[in-house]
């Protein structure tokens, strides 16, 4: 397990099997995005694992650069053939990911890997 915390937001990560957690707390802007990707990313990259979860329940806000990390890291997952899920994110976090699309650009990646041509897969 590993644990990175800073005020105003926190990240501990664990792997358990195949699957890696980051629960975190907090706010996620521009100054704690940084945090957050490095924190979550070796678990994108870990041959190991093959799926990725974010536990969002105590997160109490999500700004543009929070979410442009969860899309960075989203895209990584996927590239690195791993699935990557949100739980229990607070209904003003909800909101930004639904305002901007987050759900909408994550089936986006899911349509494109299993209906492209095999050809064009990673």
């Amino acid at each position: 397990m590993t644990v990175c915390e800073s005020s105003p937001f926190g990240v501990r990560t664990q792997r358990t099997g195949t699957r890696f957690v980051a629960t975190c707390r907090g706010e996620m802007d521009v100054t704690t995005c940084d945090l957050f990707f490095a924190a979550v990313l070796p678990g994108i990259t870990d041959t190991a694992t093959d799926r990725v979860s974010i536990d969002l329940a105590e997160v109490t806000f999500l700004s543009a650069s929070g979410l442009r990390s969860l899309l960075l890291l989203l895209c990584a997952a996927h590239y690195n053939g791993k699935s990557f899920d949100l739980h229990r994110t607070q209904p003003q976090v909800r909101r930004v990911l639904d305002l901007f699309g987050f759900t909408t650009f994550k089936a986006g990646l899911v349509w494109d890997a299993t209906m492209s041509p095999r050809g064009r897969r990673h």
